[in-house]
């Protein structure tokens, strides 16, 4: 009798142990597929090549099509897809693109465009009404310079951040009228190093997270640019990745992964826990091939742009 007693309680130890991981499983979040637009072209509404998706304060929702045609290089969409809207135009000068990429939009819709063709003006800024504001950045090495701007994120207070994955290897910070701030990183796969930083996004308290393409892996900095964390390595499994993309985070702030190579999104809390995937399964018309832009929408509906089917895919998650 003492036995048993004995037995049973280290079943019910041993249960007690395993509840908050069964109930972490069983209450995951789960995401379905919502809708899509876009297909391959040059008219309105059509993508040749996508790059960065970024969301305004009305969720609408800005495409960079980095090998797009001369007048429209960045469309404009209402939520639901409908197109507004076209601007940028193939060029070398301050308010040209030659391959726009990454895409932020800050708390007063203006909206800032990585152009990492056409480093001499590295960011172009946009108001709310498209109208070219200014560039930032130029060509070169060292703080405020860059050879290959990629990504771009805002924080709460307006600043910008923007990817260099040229010979910069770094994380540029920048306040909200261009000035330079400060800059972190460099080449190599050692923690705060990188290997084609591919995006960058900022949470609620001022920490930094930065999509390590090349070293299949994303790391955490503290708002002074001081290495936290990382997690990811290389591999097809739950947090693995195959050259991640785009970053974005939700009102939780929550870490959502363009996990490109391995054809979906993956979503993790704050601390890189691994929390759920989407984007690899369900019918054909919902499967993502080359997730390479994310971003959420103040309803949380998550906008994955497909650089392979050159669509766009919405997804929500379930209650």
């Amino acid at each position: 009798m003492r036995l048993s007693r004995f037995v049973l309680l280290c079943i019910l130890a041993y249960s007690l142990i395993l509840l908050p991981a069964y109930y972490s499983s069983a209450f995951a979040l789960e995401f379905a597929h919502k809708t899509m637009w876009g297909e391959k072209g040059v008219a309105e509404g059509q993508f040749n090549q996508l790059g960065g998706i970024g969301i305004d304060s009305e969720d609408n929702v800005y495409v960079s099509d980095f090998a797009g045609y001369t007048t429209k290089m960045i469309q404009k969409f209402t939520p639901n897809g409908t197109f507004i809207l076209g601007f940028g135009t193939f060029g070398n000068g301050p308010q040209y693109f030659t391959n726009p990429s990454g895409i932020a939009v800050d708390s007063n819709d203006r909206i800032f465009i990585a152009d990492f063709g056409n480093p001499t003006y590295a960011v172009k800024e946009f108001s709310s009404n498209e109208t070219f504001i200014r560039s930032i950045g130029s060509f070169g090495i060292g703080p405020g310079l860059f050879i290959s701007p990629g990504g771009v994120g805002v924080d709460k207070e307006n600043n910008i951040y923007v990817t260099d994955f040229g010979e910069n290897t770094n994380v540029q910070k920048f306040d909200p009228a261009g000035n330079f701030l400060m800059s972190f990183g460099s080449p190599g796969t050692r923690d705060g190093q990188f290997n084609n930083p591919a995006d960058v996004a900022v949470d609620s308290n001022g920490n930094i997270f930065v999509s390590d393409s090349s070293n299949n892996r994303i790391q955490k900095f503290d708002p002074a640019g001081n290495f936290l964390m990382k997690f990811g390595v290389f591999g097809s499994g739950n947090g693995q990745f195959q050259a991640p993309m785009e970053l974005a985070l939700d009102s939780s702030d929550n870490v959502y992964v363009a996990d490109s190579r391995n054809h979906r999104v993956q979503v993790f809390d704050n601390n890189g826990n691994y929390l759920a995937q989407f984007g690899n399964t369900g019918a054909a018309h919902e499967l993502t091939e080359d997730p390479v832009g994310i971003a959420i929408n103040s309803q949380g509906d998550v906008y994955v742009a497909d650089g392979r089917d050159t669509d766009i895919h919405v997804f929500y998650p379930i209650p």
